[in-house]
């Protein structure tokens, strides 16, 4: 039988995207939670996929992070077992937001030429 209140793998991508998102933020879990007027444990478990996020806090957590609510939902269906961004992807993607419009576009462009087979 389906247990229909454990976490779905969607749920954990989506997740897995709100803490990457608040790190790419320089957001601690904390202060996430103070913007959305609930606990950091709370995010934590949004994060950990233990909890299932609305639809409308989604909205507000894509709003806080300055993203589209599709980017939760890119390559959620490429779930892996990992644990999430490390230290470096961090750091990267922080700089990379840095970056003008003009620039990101034309860095994606290379990666995306590097990454071909």
């Amino acid at each position: 039988m389906y247990d229909t209140k454990a976490a779905s793998d969607i749920d954990k991508s989506v997740g897995a995207k709100i803490k990457l998102g608040r790190l790419m933020s320089g957001l601690s879990r904390e202060k996430l939670g103070i913007q959305l007027g609930i606990s950091w444990q709370q995010i934590q478990k949004y994060e950990s996929g233990a909890n299932r996020v609305s639809a409308g806090r989604l909205h507000q957590i894509a709003h806080i992070l300055g993203r589209e609510i599709q980017w939760f939902f890119d390559d959620a269906d490429s779930v892996s077992e990992d644990t999430g961004p490390s230290p470096r992807d961090i750091g990267m993607a922080r700089k990379f937001n840095k970056l003008a419009t003009d620039r990101k576009k034309a860095l994606e462009a290379l990666i995306d030429e590097m990454a071909r087979p």
